[in-house]
């Protein structure tokens, strides 16, 4: 099989340490930047194997004519022309569901760093204020348990994420496009409407892929329906949040604070508003890693390999979008 990995996340080495079996193929690596030599390399390419951050478009779908398979390492594909690829007769697929546990470990970990105001108490311990951060602190600090935990979107992430809010006691709503009643018991969550969503909250947890619909859905709008104690947690996507509409919201008090795996536009530079020293103290951030733990880098690779090989035997092939 003649496979290319167009990624910032992989590399050979990595690739070949999870999938062995790849020597005894002719693949090739590009970085994200290196679009050129990728068209101009990268005709023989059967399966195109896409960062999930990265893009497949027209002018690179239209330069490989043996493609008959587009891999996103993970669960977004936002980035691959999708109509395209499927007026070409080609195969669109990602890795749907194979980050849901890490994704909500992630959220949970903003939840808490968030209500235990863990940056606040970082750096007072480097700062010799230990003791009266902790005075400041007594009765202040809110448990999980004592919080409605609201659920922007339901699918396998924010299902995952409901079951460890559930386990430590908080009470779990959500709103989405289509109500699931019929999965409300299994994972004890009531539904909400967004507007009743943000109104009764604690913490509001986006979960949403991005589309035209939901793009800056956390606007001015937005943050004035939540309550001014609540925080808002994301690990879906930067584009979800208007970065000016936070950075008012978190200076004016109308929400508590934030915490953020995702931030746009990625790479995030020095420059970027939401960096802004004023509201530094209320934002919990991590790198965008969420989603990357050895165990789901582990399932990514596995995932790749097998729709690999479903495809070149045209069988049927998992997690197909198109």
């Amino acid at each position: 099989m003649n496979i290319t990995f167009y990624s910032d996340v992989t590399s050979r080495e990595k690739a070949l340490s999870f999938l062995p079996q790849l020597e005894e193929h002719n693949v090739k690596f590009y970085k994200i930047n290196d679009k050129a030599q990728l068209i101009s390399q990268a005709a023989d390419t059967q399966i195109l194997v896409v960062d999930a951050m990265g893009t497949a478009d027209k002018e690179i779908i239209s330069n490989m004519p043996k493609l008959f398979l587009i891999q996103s390492e993970g669960v977004g594909y936002q980035g691959i022309d999708v109509e395209y690829a499927t007026s070409r007769g080609i195969a669109v697929c990602n890795n749907k569901g194979v980050n849901d546990t890490a994704v909500a470990e992630n959220a949970l970990l903003l939840m808490l760093s968030c209500l235990r105001q863990i940056i606040t108490g970082h750096k007072s311990v480097y700062d010799g204020r230990q003791i009266e951060v902790k005075k400041a602190s007594f009765g202040v600090i809110r448990e999980l348990s004592q919080c409605v935990v609201g659920l922007v979107g339901f699918g396998d992430i924010a299902r995952a994420t409901a079951r460890l809010c559930n386990a430590l006691g908080a009470r779990v709503i959500y709103a989405n496009r289509t109500r699931y009643k019929e999965l409300e018991e299994e994972y004890n969550v009531s539904y909400y409407t967004i507007d009743e969503l943000l109104e009764h909250s604690d913490i509001v947890s986006l979960h949403l892929a991005v589309t035209d619909d939901t793009k800056n859905i956390a606007n001015d709008d937005f943050f004035k329906k939540m309550k001014s104690t609540a925080f808002l947690i994301n690990t879906s996507r930067g584009e979800l949040v208007d970065n000016n509409a936070l950075i008012n919201a978190l200076l004016t008090g109308e929400i508590c604070g934030a915490g953020l795996d995702v931030i746009y536009p990625e790479p995030v530079q020095r420059d970027n508003p939401l960096l802004d020293e004023r509201i530094k103290d209320k934002l919990v951030l991590t790198p965008h890693i969420a989603g990357i733990t050895n165990l789901t880098v582990k399932k990514i690779y596995q995932g790749i390999w097998e729709n690999s090989q479903r495809a070149y035997n045209k069988q049927p092939l998992k997690n197909r979008v198109n």
